[in-house]
């Protein structure tokens, strides 16, 4: 191998070692980071967000008659919105706290339902859904994930209050 052959396979790999270093040091004083680029909220202001949503009032029984006439629409109106959904009666309880349902009050759209989500790490709210009681009026707040034809609404379950 010649000298300059030599002189450029050094400086490559000298370029490379700098590169790995400076990416190495960058991941240490970088923090973690989500998928998108930006710091993960700590707990704390995670909460503080959550205590500061602003939820759009929504009637259960307009939802699902939105979500049985046309589904798409109400999967592009709704997915992803904070909602506090009003006239619903608890259907079921998840023996294992993981999720309840709500129906609606309209017999013609008996079918579908609002199935809403609990997280496990939430104590609060699992401790709330104890004190409820099939057939029960409640107003469910949370943020809708999906809508369907067949089963309606799923939304992650924020709180929970019998309606009053």
């Amino acid at each position: 191998m010649g000298t300059v052959a030599k002189g450029c396979l050094g400086a490559v790999l000298g370029l490379i070692a700098i590169v790995i270093i400076g990416v190495m040091i960058a991941s240490c004083a970088g923090g973690s980071k989500d998928q998108g680029g930006k710091s993960a909220p700590s707990s704390s202001s995670s909460a503080k967000q959550e205590q500061t949503r602003t939820y759009a009032d929504a009637d259960i029984n307009v939802l699902i008659r939105e979500a049985k006439t046309n589904a798409a629409a109400a999967n592009k109106n709704y997915k992803g919105k904070d909602v506090k959904i009003v006239g619903g009666i608890l259907e079921n309880i998840d023996s294992d706290l993981s999720y309840i349902t709500i129906n609606g009050t309209d017999r013609n759209y008996s079918s579908l339902h609002v199935r809403c989500s609990i997280k496990s790490k939430n104590k609060e709210l699992q401790d709330a859904v104890l004190k409820l009681q099939k057939g029960q009026a409640v107003t469910v707040y949370g943020r809708i994930t999906d809508v369907g034809d067949v089963l309606g609404y799923y939304l992650d379950l924020d709180k929970v209050e019998t309606a009053k």
